[in-house]
């Protein structure tokens, strides 16, 4: 290093070969070798020796003295290579790098502990973290000298800086060439680029009022608009007639659901990350759900339900508002200071007593707060819970939230409206000993177990339920919260069966009337399109009254909407990597808010149209939630 600045050429060697680990890592998680993969293998390799010229032009250009230099640059590789760490287990959960949304989590960060446990028991920390680390701190120390004559120092620092744009220029304008293409693919992008690019994904700057996507939503939303001018400021509205249960309307959905009780009691369960790929009932050979197969003979099965987001608020958000999420800072952190009406507090107006389990901490993401305003009565979290609780994991056993459901409900006056989320089937996914599968020790070995776990815990809870008294009387809606990351059983072999396979959850609706299915049938099998955003308007359909609501989605007992003659269809959201808008015989896609997939019917003009109204969705829901138009204030 007598020609170049030691401390610029440790920098970037150390810095480069952090990176070049890491995606060796990423590379090692695909099991379809194939020479595309090796290219973009090289793409994110030419990301991190572009990010180790940058570390090492900050030390050529730095004016601080030798040993602050040392302190600072040592400092600065610690926290990067921290990052690595981190964002790598993350991509193992959710399949992208780390989102820069994610630091609105800072202030929940104790919430995490249980993964990090987990994540610095893994051999990756000591590979990615520690001896990066050690092996900087001790290079700049040994090499970092200080030199003779400001004159020798410049020379040194002017060699150092060709040398960096002879070997990281390249590498940097091949991988540049790419990132709009690659930045949601872990291979093909580095950690650092996708943690900054992301943070323009949701702009907060305003956006005007979107006038013809707005014209385009207003066609799709089920009901009439309410007379009044007040109701002009809230184009999401409508007046709906509960249709589905009255009239010539004589399905078998409708004759399961339509002959309970006026005022039933209403169930909505979340189960973590419960993905339909790996339910048997659903195509999957491993043998995990075999409770869920069973009582699937006994319900009404939806073959193609997706959930609307990929985090748990998403999901919360569609299932008890019917809205469309958003995907930049949380709904319930940002617009806690919007008007909602939702499923529980319209329920709540109507006599219900309304209730929330989780086996966590329900602060949680803003959690406690935002459901207490939306109509929940009661919030039953893990400080509720009697002493002796097992956590597992991100929070307490799935046995245990059960177990606290059924005495919650045992104790609820009728008519009642309870949900519940499930937290074991969340990574780290520990589950007890004589659960575990024995089949490896991986994320997706992990996640395989706690899933199974979770259906063994299900399993248990409806046969204990289906006794209880109030269960005739009952309808529950199991679903999931959202999909998972994982991999997967079998590979896709089109961008539809990636869509599916990361949105696609199981939805079952099982009641006291729908119990005798399973003696002389395989339970009722439906296969129209459907997303989260119509639990709540089928629920208020069993109800059978006329109500006025924001609400997008539309009742699963109509096939299709009798006012606008539009076919029931689901509608999915990843941002950066995907949307789609899935109907029967048409389905489209949009990967990577660039490239266009059109499956079923080849009719272009078609997928042209369902293009539109996804943009024109997304567009909407955005700038009513800016506006606070969803309902008036209250």
């Amino acid at each position: 290093m007598k020609y170049l600045d030691p401390t610029a050429v440790v920098l970037f060697f150390v810095v480069s070969l952090a990176g070049i680990v890491q995606h060796s890592f990423l590379l090692q998680l695909n099991s379809d070798w194939s020479e595309r993969l090796f290219q973009a293998y090289a793409l994110g390799v030419g990301y991190d020796v572009m990010n180790g010229a940058i570390f090492s032009m900050l030390a050529v250009i730095s004016p601080f003295p030798i040993l602050f230099r040392k302190i600072f640059f040592s400092i600065l590789g610690l926290g990067l290579f921290a990052f690595l760490f981190t964002d790598y287990h993350y991509v193992l959960i959710f399949g992208t790098h780390l989102p820069f949304s994610t630091i609105e989590y800072l202030n929940d960060s104790g919430a995490f502990l249980s993964s990090a446990a987990h994540a610095v028991n893994d051999i990756t920390f000591w590979i990615l973290f520690v001896s990066p680390s050690v092996m900087l701190v001790f290079m700049l120390w040994r090499f970092g000298k200080k030199r003779n004559s400001w004159k020798e120092d410049f020379k040194c620092r002017a060699s150092t800086l060709l040398f960096i744009i002879l070997i990281g220029g390249p590498a940097a304008s091949y991988s540049n060439s790419y990132v709009s293409k690659n930045m949601e693919n872990p291979l093909t992008s580095a950690a650092l680029q996708y943690f900054y690019y992301s943070k323009d994904r949701e702009p907060d700057k305003k956006i005007l009022r979107p006038e013809k996507s707005l014209k385009i939503v207003e066609t799709l939303i089920q009901g009439k608009k309410p007379s009044g001018k007040i109701w002009d400021n809230y184009p999401l509205v409508r007046i709906r007639e509960a249709t589905g249960c009255i009239g010539q309307n004589h399905s078998e959905l409708t004759k399961i659901l339509c002959t309970t009780a006026d005022r039933p009691n209403i169930l909505i369960l979340f189960l973590e990350s419960f993905r339909a790929a790996e339910v048997g009932v659903y195509g999957s050979k491993l043998g995990l759900t075999p409770e869920f197969d069973r009582w699937s003979k006994h319900g009404i099965l939806y073959k193609n339900f997706f959930a609307n987001g990929f985090q748990t608020r998403h999901g919360q958000v569609a299932t008890y508002c019917s809205l469309f999420p958003n995907y930049g800072a949380a709904v319930m952190k940002r617009y806690t200071g919007n008007s909602f009406m939702c499923l529980p507090e319209y329920l709540k107006n109507s006599g219900y007593y309304t209730s929330w389990v989780y086996g966590s901490d329900a602060n949680f993401d803003g959690q406690s707060t935002f459901l207490q305003k939306l109509g929940f009565d009661k919030i039953v979290d893990e400080f509720d819970f009697p002493n002796g609780s097992v956590t597992l994991g991100w929070g307490l056993s799935d046995e245990d939230l059960f177990r606290k459901w059924e005495t919650v409900l045992d104790s609820e006056p009728e008519p009642f409206f309870s949900s519940a989320l499930t937290t074991t089937n969340h990574h780290p996914f520990e589950v007890p000993d004589n659960y575990r599968l024995q089949a490896g020790d991986s994320v997706t070995d992990r996640y395989r177990e706690s899933l199974h776990y979770t259906d063994a815990m299900l399993g248990g809870f409806l046969k204990r339920i289906s006794k209880k008294p109030w269960f005739k009387n009952t309808i529950i809606f199991v679903t999931a919260d959202t999909s998972s990351y994982q991999n997967a059983e079998q590979h896709t072999n089109n961008y539809e069966e990636f869509v599916n396979l990361h949105s696609q959850v199981p939805l079952l609706i099982l009641s006291g009337k729908s119990t005798a299915l399973g003696k002389k049938s395989e339970g009722l099998i439906i296969t129209q399109h459907a997303s989260q955003v119509d639990l709540a308007p089928t629920i208020l359909d069993i109800l059978r009254k006329k109500y006025i609501v924001p609400w997008v989605g539309r009742s699963l007992l109509n096939s299709v909407d009798l006012l606008t003659d539009v076919p029931q269809r689901a509608f999915t959201n990843r941002p950066g990597a995907y949307w789609a808008v899935i109907e029967e015989k048409s389905r489209y896609y949009r990967e990577n808010d660039q490239r266009d997939h059109f499956f079923g019917d080849q009719d272009n003009q078609k997928g042209l149209h369902l293009k539109e109204i996804g943009s024109s969705w997304i567009e909407t829901i955005r700038w009513v939630l800016q506006e606070n138009r969803v309902w008036p204030e209250k």
